[in-house]
């Protein structure tokens, strides 16, 4: 495999630990970077502080806010004889399409006090508007129309027995805001009752919603306050029944707020808008100026004070002057300097060396208004004067001049601003001319390590992205433990273990930075979550990485296995529907009969529960009946399962002439239990079938064996005397060995026939003794060791203990032994070893012996135990197939356990035996 440079474990170190370091350089100079560019620092600037554009955006925003406060603080001194505020002029001022409205003024003194109320704008609902018969409006407070009300003064009309019903006059009659009169006929009228007179005033207090309330015997609908009409009544009359008005509304309104002074020349603002024609229907107009006016005033006190605390002498270094109506009588000079001859300063400023801005109207040359700047240092405002296009536009400082207010006054005015360049009084600009030369020379170098340091950082990431999860070693991707989380478990925890420290540093940050204001915390802390944020970046991408290459992003995914166990659980439950279905598709009679039982059952349930609910108390017992009735035939059904059950018990133990007593039990139980007598009758047949189909398989093994034995006999002994003469010819001596070799071969044959047949039926007598297991291996082994040693077979003994005692017969367990380990040297593969292993494990002694056959074993260990079954496919070799079968049998026989084990050319014995307890002497017994 070539190896690639990108996968070295020093390559990925190295990447790691520079990505960490640049990622963290690149905050730190991120941070210092846009830290100074707060700061006011411009990339493109070039030298001092008044060349830069922090200077003149810092020029442009002091003068506009010094020239708005200026022409706000003119409403608070105005020239003589206007101590009035019109708000009619207000509202020309909002919309100076429409006609201009007088008549309704305020004392400016008066509005200053109610300026400084802390609730100046509190609204009020208590404003009516009595629509007249002719339809005008006529605006009365509530609390004065309710004492007209109650004094008998105005009372409410109510339709005479005469007139026509509510309902045609609501079809036929124009709602109260069209302003339209009634009908003649629709007008006959008769006053109302006490507690309907409270009603109605309740309703136009309290705008009660759609809803109907009775008063005495008339019924009166309040529909959404719409007034008097929606309350039942027909109008409003004086003394003598005539109609004054038609209807009463309180409408709620956006603008409407209570008044604290009265207007100039009246005793409420209602009266002018009754009095004064002009004004007639426009309630909300008249209260939007008056919000104006007020709203203006608190303005004007507040730029007062600003004016008073930021930019008097001593406390900035920025002169102002501000000259209103230049040359003419009305000439008014503002300025926080000593400018007794406005034009005489002005020249002053423009020959001195300090920075400045002129703006003002000029009429005189033509122009609406005029911008100009400049200093003789060429600060960063000469542009503007050079050229009139400098980076602020000309455009934007005429725009201030059209937004302060001067223009709104209709006055010419000129203004001045400066300030002085060495800038002694420490305020806003000297902090930031003191921050700019401080910091501006850092800026350059810190957007540099910032550019390096990201630039770092993202080839670190490409490199540890190539080789990540791999090495050059091995091709496959390699994932770590945290890989193997699920993978909305691994994002969450890193994004918890990222997100948490970095808010507490964030926070820390924050706040070191604004108790110390210094920006080189605020870099140190930016820094720390620049490394912290690399290190948990790495994790969780390179992480997301290693999942995507070695494709367990999807399969490793927390929703897959919620969306498989979903798939799970509809599966389970489309199957239990299918069978549901499959179940009752059958229509066997007695699912349908336990079906319509359980129905008929849960219906009576609910009737008889019905009946109850419905107060029939009664069919309480009848409830309870059947409940009992439910629970008994439920018992005596399980009583029926339990003797089923029982029966079925006993059969399979082996009591198979156990028959189960029919007489408890009735129906399908009944049959179910017939057919399992039945069943228990024919098995007791077939067992006895079959013992006495062994029993005579046994009797004719053993006759024939014997029957065999007489005459094999009578061969052997004439082999044996034919071998006494000594026959000289070589092909006779050839013969009698293979006659003796096969007459011994059968004989062995014949006994092993009669053996295994008497241990598979048990037909032996044990002599059971104490033994020592430990040393009768010993002796096979030694039996076997030349047999062993002509096949060139190792035996590889490894025993726990030099003895354990087990209760068994010896000459019986010789032969399980003896066949064992024929086994092995009949089928055991040339020039291999043989492994025998006895183990006392607890209470019971466990001898192994392991080989490698010589043949290969493609059968089972059940079948290698059964008769007449050898390994050796081809039977070349010796045996009759009765050897491991006759051991088996022997073995369980006297209480063993006897297993085989096949691992392709692996054959293993296992012989296992209960240890035999030593007994404990009793005290004072000798041991």
């Amino acid at each position: 495999m070539k190896k690639k440079w990108y996968r070295n474990g020093m390559v990925k170190t190295v990447a790691t630990v520079v990505g960490v370091a640049s990622l963290t350089a690149a905050a730190a100079g991120g941070a210092s970077a846009a830290g100074i560019m707060s700061m006011g620092v411009n990339p493109l600037d070039k030298g001092s502080y008044l060349k830069s554009r922090s200077f003149e955006r810092s020029m442009y925003d002091y003068t506009y806010e010094v020239l708005h406060a200026l022409s706000y603080t003119q409403l608070l001194h105005p020239e003589q004889g206007g101590e009035n505020i019109d708000l009619g002029e207000i509202l020309q001022k909002r919309n100076p399409a429409e006609e201009k409205l007088t008549g309704l003024s305020y004392k400016l003194s008066d509005l200053k006090k109610w300026a400084e109320i802390d609730d100046w704008n509190t609204m009020t609902d208590d404003i009516l508007i009595c629509v007249k018969p002719d339809g005008s409006p006529e605006y009365m407070y509530y609390d004065e129309f309710e004492k007209k009300i109650l004094d008998g003064e105005l009372e409410f009309l109510a339709p005479s027995s005469d007139a026509v019903s509510y309902e045609e006059y609501e079809e036929n009659a124009e709602y109260a805001e069209d302003y339209m009169p009634l009908e003649p006929e629709a007008s006959g009228t008769e006053g109302v009752d006490e507690l309907a007179k409270q009603g109605i005033l309740a309703c136009l207090k309290n705008h009660d919603y759609a809803s109907y309330e009775y008063y005495g015997e008339e019924q009166y609908y309040l529909d959404n306050n719409v007034g008097i009409l929606n309350s039942g009544a027909l109008g409003v009359g004086d003394k003598d029944g005539e109609m004054v008005y038609r209807n009463v509304i309180n409408e709620e309104s956006d603008y409407q707020i209570a008044e604290a002074f009265a207007p100039a020349g009246a005793d409420s603002i209602l009266d002018i808008l009754n009095e004064e024609p002009q004004w007639e229907g426009k309630l909300d107009q008249a209260f939007m100026a008056l919000t104006d006016a007020l709203d203006q005033i608190r303005i004007a006190k507040a730029s007062e004070k600003m004016l008073e605390q930021h930019y008097t002498k001593g406390n900035t270094n920025l002169s102002y002057l501000l000259v209103t109506d230049p040359g003419k009588s009305g000439e008014k000079i503002m300025s926080n300097a000593e400018a007794g001859d406005y034009e005489k300063t002005i020249k002053e400023v423009e020959d001195g060396k300090d920075p400045y801005v002129i703006l003002g109207t000029a009429p005189e040359d033509g122009r609406s208004n005029l911008a100009f700047a400049g200093d003789k240092t060429a600060s960063g405002l000469q542009q503007l004067a050079e050229d009139l296009t400098g980076s602020m536009g000309l455009s934007l400082w005429q725009h201030m001049v059209e937004n302060v207010g001067l223009n709104d006054q209709n006055k010419e005015f000129v203004f001045a601003v400066w300030v002085d360049k060495d800038f002694p009084v420490q305020d806003l600009m000297a902090e930031d001319a003191e921050n700019y030369e401080k910091y501006s020379k850092w800026l350059m170098p810190s957007m540099m390590f910032f550019a390096v340091g990201a630039v770092l950082f993202l080839i670190c990431l490409i490199i540890l992205t190539a080789g990540a999860g791999r090495n050059n070693e091995e091709e496959t991707v390699q994932l770590n433990f945290f890989d193997r989380w699920y993978t909305e478990i691994g994002a969450c925890t890193a994004a918890l273990l990222w997100g948490v420290p970095f808010a507490l540093i964030l926070g820390l940050g924050v706040n070191v930075a604004d108790s110390v204001d210094k920006l080189k915390y605020i870099v140190l802390f930016v820094a720390a979550l620049g490394a912290w944020t690399a290190v948990w970046f790495f994790i969780g991408w390179l992480s997301l990485v290693r999942r995507i290459k070695g494709k367990t992003l999807w399969k490793n995914s927390l929703l897959r296995k919620i969306w498989k166990l979903i798939v799970k659980v509809f599966r389970k439950f489309w199957k239990m529907c299918r069978n549901s279905i499959n179940f009752f598709a059958e229509n066997t009679v007695s699912r349908v009969k336990a079906a319509l039982i359980f129905t008929a059952f849960c219906f009576l349930q609910f009737l008889f529960c019905a009946f109850i609910f419905s107060g029939l108390a009664g069919v309480l017992f009848l409830l309870a009946a059947l409940d009992l009735l439910g629970l008994i035939c439920f018992l005596k059904k399980a009583r029926g399962r339990e003797l089923i059950l029982d029966g079925l018990k006993r059969i399979t133990d082996g009591e198979l002439q156990y028959k189960i007593p029919l007489d408890k039990l009735t129906g399908e139980q009944r049959k179910m239990a017939d057919y399992i007598n039945r069943i228990g009758e024919g098995l007791d047949a077939a067992v006895e079938k079959s013992l006495k189909d062994e029993r005579m398989k046994t009797e004719l093994i053993t006759n024939v064996s014997h029957d065999i034995k007489t005459p094999l006999t009578s061969i052997i002994n004439y082999v044996d005397l034919l071998k006494r003469e000594n026959p000289q010819d070589p092909k006779i001596q050839g013969y009698l060995s293979i006659l003796e070799e096969k007459s011994q071969r059968l004989k062995t044959l014949t006994e092993d026939v009669v053996e295994a047949s008497k241990a598979s039926t048990g037909n032996i007598s044990l002599e059971m003794a104490d033994l020592n297991f430990v040393e009768l291996i010993h002796q096979v082994i030694g039996e076997f060791e030349e047999r062993f040693q002509e096949k060139n077979l190792s035996i590889m003994v490894h025993f726990d203990q030099e003895e354990a005692i087990i209760c068994a017969d010896g000459r019986r367990l010789w032969r399980v032994l003896e066949n064992v380990f024929g086994n092995v040297a009949k089928y055991a593969m040339e020039n291999t070893r043989v492994y025998a292993e006895l183990r006392v494990n607890r209470k019971k002694v466990i001898f192994s012996l392991k080989n490698i056959s010589a043949q290969p074993l493609n059968i089972s260990a059940d079948e290698l135990t059964e008769r007449f079954i050898r390994g050796d496919v081809s039977r070349n070799t010796e045996g009759s197939g009765l050897g491991l079968s006759i051991a088996k049998s022997l073995t369980e026989l006297q209480g063993g356990e006897f297993k085989l084990y096949l691992d392709g050319d692996l054959f293993k014995v296992t012989i296992v035996f209960a240890v035999k307890e030593k007994a404990v002497p009793r005290k004072n017994e000798e041991v």
